[in-house]
């Protein structure tokens, strides 16, 4: 009996145990831009005051999600039916208010893969504010989700000066991703843009609704 309650509270500290440091760090890094937007949302006194609040809760729901799928782990953020153009857009939105450029989006139907929608979401994002970055105040960002039979593709381009020439925060975001996006069951290409800039490509599996069904 005593060994069984021995291994049981063992079993406990396991499942018990806080984030290490490098998860730590990368939710650290992934925080930073839904702050910066509720800041500046909040501090501006031009536009409709309606959507200013409906952005901040936005934001505020995205950082509630990401700490909890650290905190919780894979209970908080089980794979699931994913639109991803749907979660795609929704990444562009929320970095729209403190990016300095433009980013066009353009989505496409039947984008559903099972993925952890929350890991998904920080695998887009940490991408976007990658080129946003790189773009700097009036440049262009695209982004765009393609669907075929096998595979959903969400490509991310910047016009900015290219891979190695930006200035880097720091090393965490590229890192993130590629993990990130593992998680998934995808993969994540980065290289140079065709005239400019660099073209990053987060490729996924398609699940059709048949297949989710079986």
């Amino acid at each position: 009996m005593a060994s069984v309650l021995v291994q049981e509270a063992g079993t406990a500290v396991q499942l018990t145990r806080p984030p290490s440091i490098d998860t730590v760090r990368a939710l650290c890094h992934d925080l930073r831009q839904p702050l910066a937007a509720i800041l500046l949302l909040a501090g501006s006194e031009s536009g409709d005051v309606r959507r200013r609040m409906d952005g901040i809760l936005d934001q505020a729901q995205w950082l509630s999600d990401m700490v909890e799928g650290v905190i919780g782990g894979a209970a908080d953020d089980p794979p699931v039916s994913v639109d991803v153009a749907e979660l795609s857009y929704r990444c562009v939105r929320r970095a729209q208010p403190t990016a300095g450029c433009r980013i066009a989006f353009f989505g496409c139907d039947n984008a559903t893969t099972v993925a952890t929608p929350v890991a998904l979401g920080r695998a887009i994002t940490c991408v976007l504010d990658n080129a946003v970055r790189a773009a700097g105040h009036g440049g262009q960002v695209t982004v765009e989700v393609t669907s075929t039979d096998a595979e959903i593709s969400v490509m991310i381009i910047d016009d900015g000066p290219g891979l190695g020439k930006v200035p880097r925060n720091n090393s965490l975001g590229l890192t993130i991703t590629r993990a990130l996006v593992a998680a998934c069951g995808g993969a994540f290409e980065l290289r140079p843009g065709t005239e400019s800039g660099m073209a990053a490509r987060i490729a996924l599996p398609t699940v059709r609704t048949g297949e989710m069904a079986s």
